[in-house]
C-alpha cells in the first residue's frame, strides 16, 4: 500500500491528543493538586491554612511511570527535610538577614547536589529559604505545617498516579517507530541513487549528503527505554504486554537495521575502495530499493508478500551476480557480498518483527500515519 499524508481530521486529532502521554500527565497533575489541596485544608489548626504546600508537593511527584512517581515522592520528603533543617539551624545561630539567605541558598545547592536527589534537588535551597522568609524567627510552626502539606502532597500525587494508572507510552513508541521506517527508507533510496549515478560516482561528499538517521533512532531508543520503565509498577502493564514486546522487538529490529545500511553505505560509497562493476552497482542499487519501498509501506500491518518476495529477488540476484563475476576485483566481490548478507539479515528481521506485530506496531493513530476515513485532505 502507498504511503499516505495529509491533515489530521477533528475526530483524529481528538484521538491523537487523547492518546499522546503529555494528555494524561497534565489531567493526572490537575487532579492530584486539586485533590491533596482540598485533603490539605482537612488538616487542623494552622497546618489546614499552608493547603497550597500539598497542591505543590502533589504536582512534584507526577511522573509518566508509576515506579517513578513513587520513587520521586520519596525524594520530595527527604529534599524538603534537609531544606528545613538547614534553614532552623541557620535560624538558630542569627536572625534572617542578607547573610543567612545567601548562606542559605548556598549550603542548599551543595546540600541538593546530592546524586539520589535527582529531579527534587531544587527543593533544598527552595524550602530553605522560605523558611527563613516565612518563619520568622520561631519557625518551628511554619516548618512543622510545610513539611506535613508536602509530604501530604507527595503521597496524594503518588496515589492518584497509581489509581489512575500511568499512561503507557504506545503512542510515543509507534510514532518514532513509524519515523525511523521513513527516515531508514529515505536513506536507502539516497544509497541507491548515489550507486546508480552515470559512471558510479562516488565523490568525497555523497556519503556527507546522505539523510542522518541517527536522531530518529535515537528516539525510538528513548522510547523503548521510557515505555520499559512505564511498566514498572502499573496495574495496567499486564493487559498490554503483547502490544509493548511486539513494539519492543520491531523497534529494535529497525534500530539494527539502520545501523546495519549506515555501514553498507560506508562500504560501498567509499570514494578510496575500488569500484564496483556496473552490473554489482545496479543490483545493489536494486537491493537499496526493494529494501525502501518494503519500508515505505506504513498502513500495511503485515508485509507485503510481493514486496518481501522482490527485495529477496533482489537479494538471490546480488548473490548469483557475485558469483558469476569475473571482472571485478576480490574487495569489490567481498562488498556486494556484505551488502547481500547485510540486506538479507535486515530483510528477515523486519518482516519476522513486523508479522509478529501486526496490527499493534500501528494502534495508536497518529499523524504519519491514518486510517483511510480519518485521513484529511
Amino acid at each position: 500500500m502507498a504511503e499516505r499524508f495529509g491533515r489530521p481530521s477533528p475526530r483524529a486529532a481528538i484521538k491523537m491528543a487523547w492518546h499522546h502521554p503529555v494528555s494524561a500527565l497534565a489531567a493526572k497533575s490537575a487532579a492530584a493538586a486539586g485533590l491533596a489541596f482540598w485533603v490539605g485544608g482537612l488538616l487542623p489548626g494552622d497546618l489546614g491554612e499552608y493547603r497550597y504546600y500539598a497542591a505543590l508537593g502533589a504536582y512534584t511527584v507526577i511522573y509518566p511511570s508509576v515506579s517513578d512517581s513513587i520513587t520521586q515522592a520519596g525524594r520530595a520528603v527527604v529534599a524538603v527535610l534537609l531544606g528545613a533543617l538547614l534553614a532552623m539551624g541557620l535560624q538558630l545561630t542569627a536572625w534572617t538577614n542578607p547573610i543567612t539567605v545567601a548562606l542559605a541558598i548556598g549550603l542548599g545547592v551543595l546540600v541538593g547536589a546530592w546524586r539520589w536527589l535527582r529531579d527534587q534537588t531544587t527543593w533544598v535551597p527552595v524550602v530553605a529559604l522560605f523558611v527563613l522568609a516565612v518563619g520568622g524567627p520561631r519557625p518551628e510552626g511554619y516548618i512543622e505545617a510545610y513539611v506535613v502539606q508536602i509530604v501530604l502532597g507527595a503521597l496524594v500525587g503518588a496515589a492518584v498516579n497509581f489509581v489512575a494508572f500511568a499512561p503507557l507510552p504506545v503512542h510515543e513508541l509507534q510514532k518514532s517507530t513509524t519515523d525511523l521506517r521513513r527516515e531508514l527508507a529515505r536513506q536507502l533510496r539516497a544509497v541507491a541513487n548515489a550507486l546508480s549515478d552515470e559512471g558510479g560516482s562516488r565523490a568525497d561528499d555523497v556519503l556527507a549528503g546522505l539523510p542522518d538517521v541517527s536522531p530518529a533512532r535515537e528516539r525510538v531508543r528513548l522510547a523503548i527505554a521510557q515505555a520499559r520503565r512505564a511498566r514498572k509498577g502499573n496495574p495496567r502493564a499486564s493487559r498490554s504486554a503483547h502490544i509493548h514486546r511486539a513494539l519492543f522487538d520491531l523497534g529494535e529490529t529497525l534500530q539494527r537495521c539502520s545501523t546495519s545500511v549506515e555501514s553498507m553505505a560506508v562500504v560501498i560509497l567509499d570514494p578510496n575502495a575500488p569500484p564496483l562493476t556496473d552490473d554489482l552497482r545496479h543490483r545493489t542499487a536494486d537491493l537499496m530499493i526493494s529494501l525502501a519501498v518494503l519500508f515505505e509501506a506504513l498502513d500495511d500491518e503485515v508485509p507485503d508478500e510481493g514486496h518481501v518476495r522482490a527485495a529477496r529477488a533482489a537479494v538471490d540476484g546480488l548473490i548469483d551476480a557475485v558469483d558469476a563475476e569475473s571482472g571485478a576485483g576480490r574487495e569489490s566481490r567481498y562488498v556486494a557480498g556484505a551488502a547481500a548478507v547485510s540486506g538479507l539479515r535486515c530483510l528477515e528481521a523486519f518482516v519476522t518483527a513486523q508479522r509478529r506485530s501486526g496490527g499493534d506496531a500501528t494502534i495508536v493513530p497518529g499523524p504519519a500515519l491514518l486510517p483511510p476515513e480519518e485521513a484529511g485532505s
